[in-house]
C-alpha cells in the first residue's frame, strides 16, 4: 500500500499487514497519487517551491516515476512558477491512452496534458 504523507514530504509503503517497507521522498509535497496497472506513479505537488519557501529546490507539479523502485522519469511543471497561492494540480488521474489530468484546486480548473 502506497501512502502519501503530505505533511512529511513523502510516499509511505506498507504491506497488507501494516509493515513499513519503505519511505520514498523524491516524489515532495504530494497531495494527490496514482499508480497505474504498469507500475507508473504519478504524484501531483501543489505547495512546494514559492508555497512552501523551506523546500525551494522542489518545484510545483506532476512527478512521473515507477512505483516498483521510486526512480522518478519525468516531470510536469506548475504552468505558474512563481506564486504565494497554490496554482498546480493537487490531485492527479491518467487515462487508458496515457494523457495525465490535474485537478488544481486553486484556480479551479481541470488540466489535460497529452501524451507525445
Amino acid at each position: 500500500m502506497f501512502f502519501a504523507d503530505r505533511s512529511n514530504d513523502r510516499i509511505q509503503i506498507f504491506t497488507q499487514d501494516g509493515k513499513l517497507l519503505d519511505t520514498w521522498y523524491q516524489f515532495s509535497r504530494i497531495s494527490g497519487l496514482v499508480i497505474t496497472p504498469g507500475d507508473t506513479l504519478y504524484a501531483a505537488d501543489s505547495e512546494s517551491g514559492s508555497i512552501a519557501p523551506t523546500r525551494p529546490e522542489w518545484k510545483r507539479g506532476i512527478r512521473i516515476g515507477s512505483a516498483k523502485d521510486g526512480t522518478v522519469w519525468h516531470f510536469i511543471p506548475d504552468p505558474v512558477e512563481v506564486t504565494r497561492n497554490t496554482s498546480a494540480a493537487e490531485g492527479v488521474a491518467v487515462d487508458a491512452k496515457g494523457n495525465v489530468y490535474g485537478a488544481e484546486v486553486g484556480p479551479r480548473a481541470l488540466k489535460r496534458y497529452v501524451k507525445p
